[in-house]
C-alpha cells in the first residue's frame, strides 16, 4: 500500500556545502558519501576516482585523484565508463572506511586487474561453469551466470576486482603509502556490486558484496550458500587477509552503520546493531538491523532471505516470496508470488520495507540515517533515488519481539524559511540546476551522518549536501 505523509512530523533541510562535479546530466554520474569515521567525512566521485574530505564547514578538499596521484601498481582503473552498466555503476573508487588509527583509512578500488602483489583474488567467483542458466526475454543460454561476457545479447559483463588498501592520512589530509590486504572477484554488469562498508572495533572490515548478478533474477542458489561470497556480508581481517562470511541472503547493500539506541534512550538495551539498506528487485526495498554480537557469532550465520533456498526451494525479498525471474528484465522481475510469515524460522526480516505502487514511481532505496541528535520522535529515515522522497518511522527495531516491519511514513520537507518542498529532495535539484536539468529533476539522494551524529543528505547529481532536522508541523 502507498505510504501516507506523517501528519505532525516534518524535516527541515539546511544547505551546508558542495562537492565539485564533472557532469550534472541525468544518469551521467556516480558519487557517494562515506560517514563511518569518528571525526571525518568523505565524499567520493566514484566514476572518476576522486576522494574529497569534508573540512567541517561548507567546503571539501581533494585528497586523492587517480588522474594525478599514483595508482597502486597492477591496478587498471582507466577503463571507460562501464559499457556493461553505464556511468552510474562505474566505481573506480568504490568505498572508504576508517582504518586502525586516526591516521589510516581503508580504500576500496574496482579494478579490471589485480595488484602486482596478488596472483589471484582471496574471494573468487564460483568455479567457472558451475552455474549455467538463461538470460533475456528470449530466453538465451549462458554458460556461466557469473561470467556472462558476451554469451547473451541483452546483457554483457566483465570480471572486476574489489581491491582493499590501507592508506596513511598525511599531515595535509592526502592519502599516501597504499598497502593492499584483500581482493574480491565480482562481475561488472548492470547489477549488484554492493559496497556497504564499516570498520569494527577490532579493526576488521565488514563488506557487502552484492549478489554478483544482473537485475531481473532472484539471486539464484549462490546467495544462500555460506561457502560463496556473492550475496553475503564478509568480515575481512586487514592483518592477515583472512575473511569469513557472517551473513547470507543480501542482494545489494550500499550502506552500513553501527548504531546503539541507548545513546538516545538510556533505558534501552546497550547493544550495537548493524543497520544496512538493501536495494530490492521489484517487491521490497529494505533497511535491516541485526545485533552485532549475533552477526559476528558464525556458529549460526544470519540469513536475510535473498536467493533460492536449498532447503525449501523458495526465494525471499523482504517479507515476500518471489519467483525466479529473468535476468535482464527490468521493472517486473523477479515477480512477487506470496507473503512470507513474520518471524519465519531461519530468516532475518527487515526493520522497514516499502515497494512500488501505482502512485509512487520508486526506483530503489538510496540511503538511510539513524541520527539521534537530529530526531525527536523519529527513529530512522530513508531516501529513494527517483522521487526524492524522504520517509521515516517512529518505531525502533525490536530485537527480542519482532512483529513485522515497522510502519513507515513519507516526511514533508521544508527549507529554512519554512517553505514546503512539494517535490522533496528533487526540488533542491531544480533550485541548483534550473534549466540545465532539462525538466528532469531526479538527484539520487544519499542520506548520511555528520561526525556529530546529525543527519545529512548528499545529492549525487548536483554535489550539494545538506543537514536534516526533524520539526513539528501541523
Amino acid at each position: 500500500d502507498p505510504l501516507d505523509f506523517h501528519p505532525t512530523i516534518g524535516m527541515q533541510v539546511e544547505y551546508v556545502g558542495s562537492v565539485p562535479t564533472s557532469t550534472t546530466a541525468a544518469w551521467s554520474y556516480n558519487m557517494n558519501v562515506e560517514d563511518n569515521f569518528d571525526n571525518a567525512l568523505y565524499f567520493l566521485d566514484q566514476l572518476n576516482g576522486i576522494i574529497y574530505a569534508h573540512d567541517g564547514a561548507d567546503s571539501v578538499t581533494k585528497v586523492f585523484d587517480i588522474a594525478t596521484d599514483i595508482v597502486p601498481a597492477g591496478l587498471t582503473l582507466n577503463y571507460p565508463a562501464s559499457p556493461h552498466a553505464g556511468p552510474g555503476q562505474t566505481s573506480r573508487v568504490h568505498a572508504i572506511t576508517k582504518g586502525s588509527s586516526s591516521t589510516e583509512v581503508v580504500v576500496v578500488f574496482s579494478s579490471l586487474t589485480l595488484p602486482v602483489e596478488y596472483s589471484q583474488a582471496h574471494a573468487q567467483l564460483p568455479v567457472e561453469g558451475m552455474f549455467p542458466g538463461y538470460a533475456c526475454v528470449d530466453p538465451q543460454p549462458a554458460r556461466d551466470l557469473f561470467r556472462l561476457g558476451n554469451d547473451v545479447n541483452c546483457l554483457t559483463s566483465e570480471t572486476v576486482y574489489n581491491v582493499f588498501y590501507k592508506y596513511t592520512v598525511d599531515g595535509d589530509g592526502s592519502l599516501i603509502n597504499p598497502i593492499p590486504f584483500f581482493a574480491l572477484e565480482n562481475q561488472m554488469t548492470p547489477g549488484h556490486l554492493g559496497g556497504g562498508i564499516v570498520t569494527l572495533d577490532n579493526g576488521n572490515v565488514l563488506w557487502g558484496t552484492g549478489d554478483c548478478l544482473p537485475y531481473g533474477a532472484d539471486g539464484r542458489f549462490v546467495s544462500q550458500l555460506d561457502t560463496e561470497h556473492c550475496g553475503s556480508i564478509l568480515s575481512i581481517d586487514p592483518n592477515d587477509s583472512s575473511y569469513e562470511i557472517v551473513a547470507t541472503g543480501v542482494r545489494n547493500s550500499q550502506q552500513f552503520r553501527i548504531v546503539n539506541r541507548s545513546q538516545k534512550d538510556p533505558s534501552a538495551d546497550d547493544i550495537d546493531l548493524l543497520v544496512f539498506m538493501d536495494i530490492g528487485g521489484v517487491t521490497a526495498e529494505e533497511v535491516n538491523a541485526v545485533p552485532l554480537p549475533y552477526l559476528l557469532d558464525t556458529t549460526s550465520i544470519e540469513n536475510f532471505g535473498w536467493g533460492r533456498s536449498l532447503v525449501d526451494g523458495k526465494a525471499r525479498e523482504g517479507t515476500f516470496y518471489v519467483g525466479p525471474g529473468v535476468m535482464g528484465v527490468l521493472s517486473t522481475d523477479p515477480p512477487c508470488e506470496d507473503r512470507a510469515p513474520y518471524n519465519e524460522p531461519g530468516y532475518e526480516q527487515p526493520w522497514i520495507q516499502f515497494g512500488r505502487t501505482a502512485t509512487d514511481y520508486f526506483y530503489a532505496i538510496s540511503g538511510f540515517a539513524v541520527a539521534y541528535p537530529s530526531f525527536d520522535k523519529l527513529e530512522m529515515i530513508w531516501s529513494e533515488f527517483n522521487t526524492g522522497l524522504i520517509m521515516g518511522t517512529t518505531q525502533p527495531f525490536n530485537v527480542e519481539n519482532y512483529n513485522g516491519p515497522a510502519t513507515g511514513y513519507k516526511i514533508r520537507l521544508y527549507d529554512t524559511e519554512g517553505n514546503y518542498l512539494e517535490n522533496g529532495i528533487n526540488a533542491l535539484v531544480s533550485d541548483v540546476l534550473g534549466e540545465e536539468a532539462e525538466g528532469y529533476f531526479r538527484g539520487d539522494p544519499r542520506l548520511f551522518h555528520y561526525p556529530d551524529g546529525t543527519a545529512g543528505v548528499f545529492i549525487e547529481r548536483t554535489g550539494t549536501f545538506y543537514r536534516l532536522t526533524e520539526i513539528e508541523i501541523s
